[in-house]
């Protein structure tokens, strides 16, 4: 693929998702610390920050435009990125603070990973969008991080239900205070807070999707109660839960409104100039 061909591919994916994303890229390419990228649904890399090459051992941005990590990495470290990619393009949920002991510059370090669906106008998923950066420490010191992840995950799954620190000790096979270091350490946040985002964030879902009952939320999402849920969203996001739901509500009809006007452009357009909506001009030339 040509340098052209690579600069056409690209700026037309940040046209699909509109201006944000360039701005967002610029934003992050002289980051020190943080590696960034954005791929397509094809896990084609669409944008790499310069840390994110001098992490990859890549000369330039424009070396990776248009490859997949299949082309860049052995296999299973291609593999171990694509899972995570292809986990958000599935779900449409972001995968966070999500810790691998295969960093792509090769050494014992290890990664904490963020991947977010990234979203054209229409709100449909048009690739994915990662930010990590590499731990301080070598993995060899790290043995229980499988034991870690996996207590991560149970917490995902099961942030419903009282899960108490010993028990999750337990379930890693440490003490209650071993684990709790080599938790945050790497996670970077403590066990609670860490099960605390969870809980915040299906609690976000629910009331950007669902009419529940906000105390039914707090309560399906692990919550004493519903005053104990609105002060620590409040905390978290700045608004009451009634509030966000009825702020996330007023940007969608606007979004939708905004959407029907341009429709009803398109449909006016077309009128104006006799065309007919797509589709249609097949239907009447087998009619005739």
């Amino acid at each position: 693929m040509t340098l052209q061909e690579k600069k056409r591919l690209r700026a037309a994916f940040f046209a699909r998702i509109g201006p944000n994303a360039a701005a967002f890229r610029g934003l992050l390419e002289h980051a020190s610390e943080l590696c960034f990228y954005m791929k397509d649904r094809a896990g084609r890399i669409m944008a790499l920050n310069r840390r994110n090459c001098e992490v990859c051992n890549i000369r330039s941005e424009w070396d990776a435009i248009g490859l997949t990590s299949r082309d860049l990495f052995p296999p299973t470290l291609a593999d171990d990125y694509m899972a995570l990619d292809r986990e958000v393009l599935a779900t449409g949920r972001p995968v966070l603070q999500r810790v691998t002991a295969h960093p792509a510059d090769y050494s014992n370090r290890l990664m904490i990973s963020d991947v977010h669906p990234l979203r054209d106008r229409r709100g449909r998923i048009v690739g994915t969008a990662r930010t990590y950066r590499l731990t301080g420490r070598d993995s060899s010191e790290a043995r229980n991080d499988d034991a870690l992840r996996a207590v991560a995950d149970e917490i995902d799954r099961r942030y419903a239900e009282s899960l108490p620190l010993d028990a999750l000790a337990r379930r890693a096979g440490m003490s209650k205070s071993t684990f709790k270091r080599t938790f945050t350490r790497l996670f970077e946040v403590s066990p609670g807070q860490y099960l605390l985002r969870v809980r915040l964030n299906a609690a976000r879902r629910l009331l950007e999707t669902t009419d529940k009952l906000i105390s039914d939320i707090a309560l399906e999402c692990g919550f004493y109660d519903q005053s104990h849920f609105s002060r620590l969203f409040q905390r978290a996001r700045g608004l009451t839960p009634g509030a966000y739901r009825r702020a996330h509500a007023r940007r969608r009809e606007k979004k939708e409104a905004r959407l029907a006007r341009s429709a009803r452009s398109v449909r006016g357009s077309r009128q104006a100039t006799g065309q007919s909506p797509p589709g249609q001009a097949g239907r009447s030339e087998a009619a005739r």
